[in-house]
């Protein structure tokens, strides 16, 4: 049976909420759906939170109350902290002991570089690897109109702007992350998708029974 560590963000960045359901809401949501899925296939699931760093180990296990636990951890949890995904994912690299599948569930608003250098540890250890990458539709459309106050939810950093002078720029710096994502998690046979927090949680889940088959 298979062995499978689910990781999910919870850094601030993973609140940000257009519609009242924050990327955090959506990908815990998600981690929920997950386990009880993978329980229900006997097979073992844990959680790993983090946001700068590893918060909770909830180690692997195919025992069907495991859900609980995990479900308990979840309803704790709310965004804040600092992003540092990459310097996770190279410090569970080093430690994980087992070959397994590991599912990255994050906003992944870091230096692609040091992640994906964390998800290619994980696959050259010998772990499957999913990547469920989650963004807002403001994130994916950038949809504003009147001048607006941007606030980072990590550092507390503003910026009042014209986003019709800035629209152009960030869409187009996005979308050549995204393709980076997409060509370098390919390459490495990494199993990588983007989800619109929008759109319901049936195309993630889909996506992982099809990968599980």
């Amino acid at each position: 049976n298979l062995k499978a560590t689910l990781l999910l963000d919870t850094s601030s960045s993973m609140g940000y909420a257009s519609n009242g359901w924050s990327k955090f809401d959506y990908g815990a949501t998600l981690t929920a759906s997950l386990a009880y899925l993978m329980l229900k296939q006997q097979d073992a699931v844990g959680l790993i939170t983090f946001s700068e760093k590893i918060e909770k180990v909830i180690p692997p296990k195919a025992v069907h109350g495991y859900l609980f636990s995990i479900l308990k951890e979840l309803e704790g949890k709310k965004p804040e902290g600092r992003t540092r995904v990459g310097s996770v994912l190279q410090e569970l690299a080093g430690s994980l002991k087992r070959r397994g599948l590991v599912i990255l569930i994050s906003d992944l608003l870091d230096d692609p570089g040091e992640v994906l250098k964390g998800l290619k540890q994980l696959r050259s250890r010998g772990s499957d690897v999913l990547v469920f990458h989650l963004l807002d539709r403001d994130e994916l459309e950038f949809p504003f109109e009147e001048p607006s106050l941007f606030i980072d939810l990590e550092e507390d950093e503003k910026l009042l702007t014209d986003p019709k002078t800035i629209r152009s720029a960030y869409l187009k710096t996005l979308g050549t992350l995204l393709e980076e994502y997409r060509k370098s998690c390919a390459a490495s046979l990494i199993d990588y998708a983007l989800f619109d927090t929008s759109v319901g949680l049936d195309r993630a889940l889909v996506r992982y029974l099809v990968w599980r088959e």
